[in-house]
């Protein structure tokens, strides 16, 4: 069976890397701050960066992805908004909430789902990195000003979106890439090195995260974001793929992009701002273990559908 053969090849080659993360936190407790900061500001620009020099991504390409994201991304907030007050959740839980189902992992996971999903076809990462720096944009702007509740938010906000250097590595990349400049081999090998780096230390970065979260309470509540966030946003998805008619890889990698679990940012904006942050570590985990199943049957109708 496909669904067998999909779980076989590409998810539990990022299981065991996440078990041994989670196996060695247990034994040695990293620093998961310093992992973050690795991930963010070593590992994601590198590959930001050689994916989209590398890619062959046109403008209109370009557009019909980021209207994508940005239709996805209002349809799945109105839904999140539209439950929390159907089950009367109090302001700091519905914030918390919104977060869980909108913000997405599409870097620590999204990025190895991909390289293993598309075999690391250079087109498909390409699209998975603009999801990757949509998704930056939207945490610091929306998931900042939904957690703190406080207008002056925006301003901080997209001054931490613009010290970013995945920011900076897109629009090197672009720029090169379009001018079509020739990068010496000492300076776009270890750049390459770092970005093929990126697959296995994000894993062990995850189970490692999965080690140190605890289950308390909420438990209907953190399902229920689990399944909006893994089961409705890809319907939302698959809806949105066809009114804009996008196809082919593409399609595909923005399919399997809306099934990624939550982000653990939005656990990380729950605890600065004291919006249910023991319910927000939850909805990461949950979403997290269930979307090694979800995720199969995800990217085999992606092969299928699209």
């Amino acid at each position: 069976m496909m669904i067998l053969y999909t779980f076989y090849h590409i998810i539990i080659p990022i299981l065991i890397p996440v078990g041994i993360g989670a196996l060695l936190h247990r034994k040695f407790r990293f620093d998961l701050t310093g992992f973050s900061k690795l991930i963010l500001y070593y590992y994601v620009p590198a590959l930001a960066f050689v994916k989209i020099y590398e890619a062959r991504l046109s403008a209109s390409l370009l557009f019909s992805v980021i209207g994508f994201l940005l239709l996805q991304f209002v349809a799945v907030v109105l839904i999140g908004l539209v439950t929390s007050r159907m089950l009367h959740h109090p302001r700091p839980l519905a914030a918390s909430f919104s977060n869980s189902i909108s913000l997405t992992n599409n870097g620590n996971v999204g990025i190895p789902v991909n390289a293993l999903a598309f075999k690391q076809d250079p087109f498909a990462m390409s699209v998975q990195i603009i999801v990757v720096v949509f998704e930056l944009f939207a945490t610091f702007t929306y998931g900042l000003l939904n957690a703190s509740k406080a207008t002056a938010g925006l301003r901080s906000s997209l001054i931490q979106f613009a010290k970013m250097p995945v920011l900076y590595a897109i629009i090197a990349g672009t720029a090169l890439h379009l001018l079509n400049v020739q990068i010496p081999d000492p300076i776009l090998s270890p750049l390459s090195d770092i970005a093929s780096g990126m697959l296995s230390f994000a894993l062990v970065s995850i189970g490692a995260q999965i080690a140190s979260a605890k289950l308390h309470r909420n438990t209907s509540t953190v399902l229920l974001s689990s399944m909006i966030r893994l089961v409705i946003a890809p319907i939302v998805a698959y809806g949105i793929i066809h009114i804009l008619n996008i196809q082919g890889i593409t399609a595909q990698a923005l399919f399997i992009a809306s099934a990624i679990p939550t982000s653990r940012n939005s656990a990380s904006l729950a605890l600065e701002y004291g919006n249910e942050p023991e319910f927000a570590a939850q909805a990461v985990l949950v979403s997290m273990l269930l979307s090694s199943i979800t995720l199969t049957f995800v990217i085999n109708l992606s092969q299928t559908l699209f």
